[in-house]
């Protein structure tokens, strides 16, 4: 047997997250793990080239992987302008200005994270409010990515006027004449996102710029929910030349659905370390928004319970191509209506058997009654949740009511059932520090501790779990013998520690297929 180019010893390893089995030494030959012990077992094992790494009893853990991230919107995001800190339109306004001030006329300035309940005037900004900083065109998304505005030399060159009709699951806003005021929800957003120029060399700028940010996080592996064809090719590229690090289940969106099928491609196809995931669409929007659908109208907004963004027919339409061509449904829906409505198609369409060989997912899975809860581990829809989003939704019961709050991210019921989790940040929505989501499924701040999952629980939700997700459980989410060597060492062992300490966790180490990365 050939001897480990990589040894580490002296440690606190736990192959299994689910597992608290510790072991002190592992070794990796050719990027996978060859045997886990004792340090004395495994350095016997080592030659004159092995690497050796003395861990000084540190804990080490399966490599995390981020089951929703928006990755070409990340690198976005650190390239253009950050407005989650942002207080009023007013300061909105110069940052845009200081930003049109280094650029050229006629250029975009995109930016993402404003959030109008953390603004002073409490509104969304408008067109007008954007009109007198600067001539360029500006579009600006909210911090949930479902809403944005856009300057009135945006709309412009988007083709948005009074005569502009409102697009299927979208909404454009308008004013008192019928003039769009420059407010823009949902499906609405890809009529100025369309008119925005990327060249395939800005786009992969942006993708390995947030990849190796997100690799010192402890992020070996990544779902990424794709916008469109050409970001797809960019991923395809850049993992063949080796400039992304991670292993990518490339999530393709529901528009490009009849063109990979017709391709004879289908979820799971590629290669080991890219690979075609499920496929993407989308059924409502956001709590934040008020565009998730709901089944009773918001608390603070009795007019309205939300909106669907796909109907039925559509739904299944789109289910039935999958079924036909071999795709996972990644679905996202937030409020309960949504996530009801996804799970009666499923049912319709693949039946318990067939679902469960597909795997099929919501995305978010936000508000979910008890039925609903029943029903996903009967057909084993897995559940792919943003546990951060207990933290930031700090306003949630203003938009609910208090009676609904036992529904919000029932993680534990879920678990109960046999639903199986994978987590994900949502990234540029949240922080993607894979310990900010931990943290917030073990805390639960503000919500029901009884919703709670353990540290075990929410660790397997961002390892073995997330590699069920993507059909990876046999290579990828343990370090046992033959699986491949994705490894983060921990400044701290989480299974040891108080839970504010637990939030505080850093990664020190991040080793991806072998390779020392970070």
């Amino acid at each position: 047997m050939s001897k480990p180019d990589l040894i580490l010893y002296d440690g606190r390893i736990y192959p299994d997250a689910k597992s608290r089995s510790r072991f002190e030494a592992l070794a990796v030959w050719k990027g996978r793990v060859t045997d886990i012990g004792s340090s004395q077992e495994i350095l016997k094992l080592r030659a004159r080239a092995t690497t050796t790494i003395n861990l000084h009893g540190k804990a080490v853990l399966p490599g995390f992987c981020d089951s929703h991230i928006h990755l070409l919107s990340y690198g976005m995001l650190l390239r253009t302008l950050d407005l989650s800190k942002t207080r009023s339109i007013e300061e909105m306004n110069r940052q845009v200005a200081k930003r049109a001030s280094l650029m050229k006329p006629d250029e975009w300035i995109l930016g993402r994270g404003w959030d109008d309940e953390k603004l002073r005037e409490h509104r969304y900004p408008e067109k007008h409010d954007l009109d007198h900083s600067t001539s360029n065109p500006v579009f600006l998304k909210r911090v949930c990515g479902h809403v944005a505005v856009a300057n009135s030399k945006a709309l412009s060159l988007s083709g948005i006027d009074s005569d502009t009709p409102e697009p299927e699951g979208g909404v454009v806003l308008r004013d008192s004449r019928g003039a769009p005021n420059g407010v823009l929800k949902e499906r609405a957003l890809e009529l100025v996102e369309l008119a925005v120029p990327q060249s395939m060399k800005e786009i992969k700028k942006s993708l390995v710029l947030a990849a190796r940010r997100l690799a010192r996080l402890g992020l070996t592996s990544l779902h990424c929910i794709v916008n469109d064809a050409n970001e797809l090719k960019a991923l395809q590229e850049l993992k063949r030349e080796r400039e992304i690090p991670q292993s990518i289940y490339a999530i393709v969106p529901v528009k490009l659905l009849d063109q990979l099928v017709s391709l004879g491609l289908s979820t799971q196809r590629g290669e080991e370390a890219f690979r075609i995931g499920g496929v993407k669409l989308y059924l409502d929007g956001s709590l934040g928004a008020r565009t998730a659908a709901l089944t009773s109208p918001y608390n603070d907004n009795p007019v309205s319970n939300g909106m669907l963004t796909m109907s039925r027919e559509e739904l299944k339409r789109v289910a039935m191509t999958s079924s036909e061509g071999g795709f996972q449904l990644c679905i996202h829906a937030i409020g309960d209506r949504a996530v009801e409505l996804a799970i009666q198609i499923i049912e319709e369409v693949f039946g318990p058997l067939k679902c469960r060989k597909f795997r099929h997912r919501i995305e978010h899975a936000s508000l979910v009654s008890g039925k609903s809860i029943l029903k996903m581990g009967k057909l084993g829809i897995i559940a792919s949740v943003q546990p951060r989003f207990i933290y930031s939704d700090s306003w949630a019961e203003e938009r609910l009511g208090a009676s609904r709050m036992h529904s919000l991210y029932p993680f534990a019921s879920m678990t109960q059932e046999g639903i199986l989790l994978t987590a994900g940040s949502d990234c540029p929505v949240e922080d993607p520090n894979p310990f900010e989501g931990v943290w917030s499924a073990t805390a639960r701040p503000g919500l029901e501790g009884k919703e709670r999952l353990t540290v075990s629980q929410a660790l397997a939700a961002y390892t073995i779990s997330a590699s069920f997700a993507s059909f990876c459980e046999e290579s990828r989410g343990t370090l046992v013998p033959r699986n491949i060597a994705d490894i983060v060492v921990l400044d701290r062992d989480p299974f040891e520690c108080s839970l504010e300490a637990l939030r505080q966790t850093r990664v020190i180490k991040t080793i991806i297929a072998g390779s020392v990365f970070a």
